[in-house]
């Protein structure tokens, strides 16, 4: 039993650690944890803001998508993306159009157009807010936020509650095409959606305009906020 004996009784040639080398210890402890919890955050950023693209009109522009969204329904003038593994029914996700602007039509009056085809088109529709920014760059956009509610499960044909769907347009003019950006996800998980929709308003550069600017441009674009 004399070899248990040397495992469990320290070497009497060994010296206990310093307290500096103690801290030395911690403090190298400390930094591998600190390494660690950075590169999992980068690795965690990429995956997040990893995107695919979608282009239009014959590469007039280029909306981007995030990379584990499934495309549906793409055309050349439009496209919707859905993240499919959403914790609600309805799907978030980001539906695009485009149309060629109409001669003497301003951005004021397509998004007017745009409100009125919503009432007409989706139940218990309601305009919340509407608001002047700027896209790409710098062109004028109206950033338009809404409620609706929607069926989903009805067509598929299962039976549960509707859900109150909240929804963002972001309407702008570009190269002679009115544009239609529409986010939309579940009210209740809106807000866990905001780093998805990010990877969408980030590709068109949507940002609040300048105030220093006040006059409308030929499209119809103007500062402030912008009244249904």
């Amino acid at each position: 039993m004399l070899w248990i004996d040397r495992l469990i009784k320290p070497s009497p040639t060994n010296a206990p650690p310093s307290p500096g080398e103690f801290v030395r210890n911690d403090l190298a402890v400390a930094a591998t944890v600190l390494f660690a919890f950075i590169l999992a955050l980068g690795v965690r950023n990429q995956v997040y803001n990893a995107a695919q693209y979608a282009t239009l009109n014959d590469g007039r522009l280029r909306i981007a998508y995030p990379e584990r969204w499934v495309l549906r329904e793409q055309s050349e003038v439009g496209f919707t993306a859905l993240h499919l593994a959403s914790p609600s029914a309805y799907d978030t996700r980001v539906e695009v159009s485009s149309r060629p602007l109409r001669e003497g039509e301003t951005l004021e009056r397509a998004r007017f157009e745009r409100s009125l085809q919503l009432a007409s088109e989706l139940t218990a529709y309601r305009e919340l807010e509407s608001v002047a920014m700027q896209a790409l760059d710098g062109a004028p956009a109206i950033v338009t936020t809404y409620g609706f509610v929607a069926d989903p499960m009805r067509e598929l044909g299962a039976i549960d509650l509707p859900v109150v769907v909240e929804a963002q347009d972001i309407q702008f003019v570009h190269d002679g095409w009115v544009y239609v950006i529409s986010l939309r996800a579940d009210a209740a998980h809106w807000e866990s959606a905001a780093r998805s929709f990010a990877v969408v308003r980030n590709s068109i550069r949507l940002r609040t305009p300048d105030r220093t600017a006040s006059a409308p441009d030929a499209a119809g674009g103007f500062e402030g906020a912008a009244r249904p």
